[in-house]
């Protein structure tokens, strides 16, 4: 299997324009196969299709009415487009999990730190939820990373009772226009200490997106 995208896709990187889907989920799939300690034994991207997949569908209506139980995965479980490429070893060992999300033209990065049980969102245009949408997205986003570890194999890390964790966002650079938050996510997957989000945020203010699309 293999993913490759079309020069119009590529050249969404450029100034003023919205960086297509297609490319950062194939610099997901780069950064998981890097050969360095922080993606072969600490962070693991999960490509955006899935959760992308999830909102459009669901939306914030994350609760199914039915059962009063979040809406589950298995409707994606088995369509190969979305699974295929995930790597459940990584989904069971890596205390980090990036997830980058497209949703209403703006993309944003979700962080789970699996070990201390929390839950982050960079967003370089909000630090703070801007709406109850978003603050339900953000809740069913933790509880579809959830999901897809324990159809990996793991125990869910919720306390009993729970079915998401409390998203925290982080006071990070703000884009200077409408278009460049993609590249940002992409900088963010690629640089940004989880161990430390604050303060690598802080020391990641000095950007130059010129330099970031290179």
């Amino acid at each position: 299997m293999f993913l490759e995208a079309m020069r119009y896709q590529f050249q969404s990187m450029a100034p003023k324009n919205y960086v297509d889907i297609q490319v950062i989920t194939i610099m997901c799939h780069i950064l998981n196969k890097e050969q360095n300690e922080r993606f072969e034994k600490f962070v693991y991207c999960v490509p955006p299709e899935i959760m992308v997949r999830m909102f459009e569908k669901h939306g914030q209506i994350w609760m199914d009415t039915k059962n009063n139980r979040p809406h589950g995965i298995a409707s994606l479980v088995n369509h190969e487009e979305y699974m295929v490429y995930l790597d459940k070893k990584k989904l069971l060992t890596h205390r980090f999990i990036f997830t980058p999300i497209l949703f209403s033209e703006h993309w944003w990065l979700y962080v789970m730190d699996v070990e201390k049980r929390e839950f982050f969102v960079l967003d370089s245009k909000n630090i703070v939820s801007p709406s109850d949408e978003r603050s339900s997205l953000n809740h069913f986003a933790s509880n579809i990373l959830d999901q897809l570890r324990i159809w990996a194999g793991a125990p869910s890390i919720f306390d009993q009772g729970s079915c998401s964790l409390l998203p925290r966002y982080v006071n990070i650079p703000g884009q200077p226009n409408e278009t460049d938050c993609g590249v940002f996510v992409m900088k963010w997957m690629e640089l940004i200490d989880p161990t430390g989000l604050a303060a690598s945020c802080e020391a990641n203010r000095g950007y130059n997106l010129d330099k970031w699309r290179e």
